[in-house]
Order: C-alpha cells, then sequence, then structure tokens
C-alpha cells in the first residue's frame, strides 16, 4: 500500500510519458487477466479434479507449451492473422490493420500464453484442498456443492497466485508489445537503448522520474516476493493424495469437446498457420494471384532451416547449455540453504522474487553498466568477446523457477534420512553431496530442462548484450518478424518449435506421472 501511494504521489510529478508507460503496462496487465483467469480456472477445474475423460493427454499438450517462448507463439498468429498473414492475403485485406495488431493482437497473445500457467498453478492450489472438509460438505451436499461452496472458495489463493505470476510476467517482457507497438515500461526501455539513450533516455532524468522507475520496480519486486511465498515449498515428503473427482455426468462429452476445441485453438491453430505458410506457393493467373499449398515445399523448407543456419542454432544451443550449467550451480546451494535454514531462506526468496520482478531490458542494461567498462581492458574483453554477457542475462530469467524445483525437490527429502547422516557425522555440505543430490538427481535434470528451455527462448534479456558476431535464434526470429512471416520465417519458427517440444514434452509426461495427476 505505501509503495502504491509512493508510486502515484511521484507519478503525479512526472511527465505525460510515464503516466503512459505506467498506465499501459497496467492495462495490459489487467486485460490479460481478465482473460486469462476464467479459462484457466476453468480448464484447471476440468484436468486436476473431475473426471474428464483423457486428462493426462490434455494436459501434456497444455504443460508443454508452458515454456514456449513470446516470439514464437507470436509468429504462429501472425503467419495468419498478422499484417502478412495467410488471412489477410487471401482477403484481399492487404490496405486495412490485421486482425492481430495493437492493444488485440498483444491481448491475444499474452492471453493465451498465460493460460496453461495459470490451470497449473490454480489445479496444484485446488488439489491442495483438504480433503476431510470436502468430505464432510458432501455429506450435505451434492458434488457440485461441495464444487462450488468447499474447492473452489480455499482454492482462491490459487487464483490469487495466478494473477500475480500474470502482473509479473506481462509487465516484464517487451516482446509481444515490441511487435504491436505498445509502449510499456519494459519496452520503452529496450527502444531507448537502440535510440542510443540506454535508461538515462528511456526515462526521464529528474529526481521523480528516476524514483518514479524505482518505485515500479520495488512493487514488482514486492509482488513476486508475495508470489514466491505462496509457491514455497512445504517441508516434508510431497503427498499428492488421492482427491475427489467431480463427475461431469451428461456434460462429460460437451466437456471432452470444448476441452479438445480450446485446447487446439491454443496449440493448434498458431502451428497450422506455420505449416501452411510454409508451404504455400503463389502462382499468377492472369492478373490473379492464386495459391496453392505443397506438403514437399513445407517438408524442404523445415528439413533445410537446421542446415541453412547452423550457426544461429549452434550459437543459441551453446550459451543456452552453459546458462543452465551455471544456473544449476547455483539453484542447488540456494534451495539447499532455504530448505535447511530459515534466514537463509528469505534471502534465497528475495534474490529469487528480484530474478523473477526485474523487466527483461533492465536485466540487459544492469549487465552493460557492470561489464561494458572502457577503463577496464578485462571486463571489456569478456564483454565484447566472450558469451558473459549472454549467459548472465539468460541466468538471472532462469534462476528463479530453477531455484523452486530444487527447493522443492530437496524440502520432500524425509526428515529421518538427514537425521540419520548427521547422527553419523555428516555436515550440511556432507549431506549435500552424499544424501541429498545422489537421492535428487531426476529433480536436478528437470531443474536444468527448466532453465535450458527458459535460456533458449530468453529475448528481452539477452537482445541487449549479445557481443558482435553471435547470433541468437530468439534475436534472429523476432528480428524476421518485423517484417512478416514469410515461408523461410515460417520453416525456422517451425524448426525451433519443434526443438522446444522435444525438450518440454518428456519434462511434462514424467512430472505428471510422478505427481499421479490425472489419475
Amino acid at each position: 500500500m505505501c509503495c502504491g501511494l509512493l508510486v502515484l504521489l511521484l507519478a503525479a510529478n512526472c511527465d505525460a510519458r510515464l503516466w503512459e508507460l505506467a498506465w499501459n503496462t497496467t492495462q495490459l496487465a489487467t486485460l490479460t487477466s481478465l482473460f486469462s483467469l476464467p479459462t484457466g480456472t476453468l480448464l484447471a477445474v476440468l484436468l486436476f479434479r473431475t473426471d474428464l475423460p483423457w486428462r493426462r493427454t490434455w494436459l501434456v499438450m497444455l504443460c508443454s507449451f508452458l515454456f514456449m517462448p513470446l516470439y514464437l507463439q507470436c509468429a504462429g498468429w501472425q503467419a495468419g492473422f498478422g499484417q502478412q498473414g495467410w488471412y489477410m492475403l487471401a482477403s484481399g485485406s492487404l490496405g486495412v490493420p490485421a486482425l492481430l495488431s495493437g492493444w488485440r493482437g498483444a491481448v491475444w497473445v499474452h492471453s493465451l500464453a498465460a493460460v496453461p500457467w495459470v490451470t497449473l498453478i490454480v489445479g496444484v492450489g485446488l488439489r491442495r484442498v483438504e480433503a476431510d472438509l470436502e468430505a464432510a460438505a458432501a455429506l450435505d451436499g451434492t458434488s457440485w456443492h461441495v464444487l462450488w461452496h468447499v474447492t473452489l472458495p480455499r482454492g482462491m489463493t490459487g487464483i490469487g497466485v495466478a494473477a500475480l505470476w500474470i502482473a509479473v510476467t506481462t509487465a516484464a517482457e517487451m516482446t509481444v508489445t515490441d511487435l504491436f507497438q505498445i509502449r510499456t515500461f519494459a519496452e520503452d526501455i529496450y527502444t531507448g537503448f537502440y535510440l542510443g539513450e540506454g535508461i538515462s533516455g528511456a526515462l526521464p532524468g529528474t529526481v521523480a522520474g528516476i524514483a518514479f522507475a524505482v518505485a515500479t520496480v520495488a512493487i514488482m519486486t514486492i509482488l513476486a516476493w508475495w508470489l514466491c511465498l505462496q509457491l514455497v515449498p512445504r517441508p516434508g515428503p510431497v503427498a499428492w493424495q488421492s482427491r475427489r473427482r467431480f463427475a461431469l455426468g451428461r456434460w462429460r462429452w460437451l466437456a471432452v469437446a470444448g476441452t479438445g476445441a480450446g485446447l487446439c485453438l491454443m496449440t493448434g491453430v498458431p502451428i497450422a498457420n506455420l505449416i501452411y505458410k510454409a508451404g504455400v506457393i503463389v502462382r499468377m493467373s492472369g492478373d490473379d494471384r492464386v495459391r496453392s499449398w505443397s506438403l514437399s515445399k513445407c517438408a524442404t523448407i523445415i528439413a533445410q532451416s537446421p542446415w541453412q543456419h547452423g550457426d544461429v542454432y549452434a550459437w543459441s544451443l551453446l550459451t543456452a547449455g552453459v546458462s543452465a550449467t551455471c544456473v544449476l550451480v547455483v539453484a542447488i546451494p540456494l534451495g539447499w540453504a532455504a530448505a535447511r535454514r530459515r534466514v537463509l531462506a528469505i534471502t534465497s526468496l528475495m534474490i529469487v522474487a528480484i530474478c523473477l520482478a526485474l523487466p527483461g531490458p533492465v536485466i540487459g542494461q544492469l549487465i552493460i553498466a557492470a561489464l561494458n567498462q572502457r577503463e577496464s581492458a578485462l571486463l571489456t574483453w569478456l564483454y565484447d568477446q566472450t558469451l558473459l554477457a549472454p549467459c548472465l542475462a539468460q541466468g538471472i530469467r532462469a534462476l528463479p523457477l530453477a531455484t523452486l524445483v530444487c527447493w522443492h525437490a530437496f524440502r520432500s527429502l524425509p526428515e529421518a534420512m538427514l537425521d540419520a547422516a548427521r547422527m553419523d557425522g555428516a555436515g550440511i555440505l556432507s549431506c549435500l553431496l552424499t544424501v541429498v543430490l545422489p537421492n535428487r538427481l531426476a529433480a536436478l535434470g528437470l531443474a536444468w530442462l527448466v532453465a535450458l528451455t527458459i535460456a533458449l527462448g530468453d529475448l528481452a534479456a539477452s537482445v541487449l548484450v549479445v557481443p558482435p558476431g553471435v547470433d541468437l535464434l530468439s534475436i534472429y526470429i523476432f528480428d524476421l518478424l518485423h517484417t512478416g512471416v514469410e515461408d523461410y520465417v515460417a520453416g525456422i519458427v517451425l524448426t525451433n518449435l519443434a526443438m522446444f517440444l522435444l525438450i518440454a514434452v518428456p519434462i511434462t509426461i514424467v512430472v505428471i506421472r510422478r505427481r499421479g495427476v490425472g489419475e
């Protein structure tokens, strides 16, 4: 509350530009929440707490898109309904605004990208509702009475956490807003960098302007802190005991049809748009253009993409792999210290919250300020000639989730196992090396893969700090999207999409099976 009043007081002394940035950022987060929260909550109820058929299949489809980068999702929708999309070309609407442009496009892409996160967060909250309360309520009413009056109210914390997640992650991103030309706090800093202004040019140089920016980041950090508090693991073994499944009855197959249609809209339509664009052939018939689709052309473009852009793939995998490895090295001690010591848990939580709250362009600018020191030959060499800067940027973006994964894994270890090790004379470090890590290798592998996917997909932070001669897939595709999604661009995007799905689908299947979700 105090920080909110501080921002309002500072904003009163700021110019119209800062007012516009604050209003646009708030409006984008609010509209995204209004669209994604109801959809994600409904899917969470259906997938986690009802007898909906094929729940695991739907969950794999949905959760595989959790870490799908926003620039790939933008590409999928622009290929169909952007200015150069197949729909706009086929309808001859080249002189009018595209179906997905401006605010309409930004809110649409952000909302669909948020739905999987809302579904997962709310679903976990619904699974934590006390079974005895539901059993007691079932004695006095129907299953739907229990769902409406017990399960959903007790699961409201998950909905609040999901809303916070949307607010923090949407405010910290500039990918969608830059493509659809919406001025927000993060996007303005990014644009200011490319105009040669940096942070001082993106924000007015007055004390009020700088203080306004600092207060905004502080509020985002506080929101991220509270968000992390809700995501902090509970001590002791994680028990995903069986929960009451509400029977859909005569609505069962209608729910299946609605779920399938919704997931196909979110995941199938963008991919279909890209496949069509990759294989489209345009021939002239007199004065008219006749469009047809060729499977051979589509397959050829997709197959040639890795070979034609092999250096971009190599740089991307190398940078993301190094970043993910470094993140895991940092996340292990952070997670272990937080799981054992209360004071260290607060410190770890603060680190996670700050990394989660900082907008991507701010992270990039801070790295530039730290490394781009012309009076230091070593720092200049590290900044211009090595991958240190992009690895740092990707690492900061990936550290929060990787730390939370390790934290959950370490807190779920049976206390008796650790007590036995301590009785044998093992210290904190010895317990970690001889007991904890050998028993949590699968979780560490999951944390590394999560960090890898986030590092591969990062654009907002790493776009500002890539050294000369290095091309990353995220930046390469992002630059191409500004001129439209042509057939060769669709081929690159589809190849990149397949690479992410090869990582995400196995992660999702393993987690769902180990947690018994959908059973």
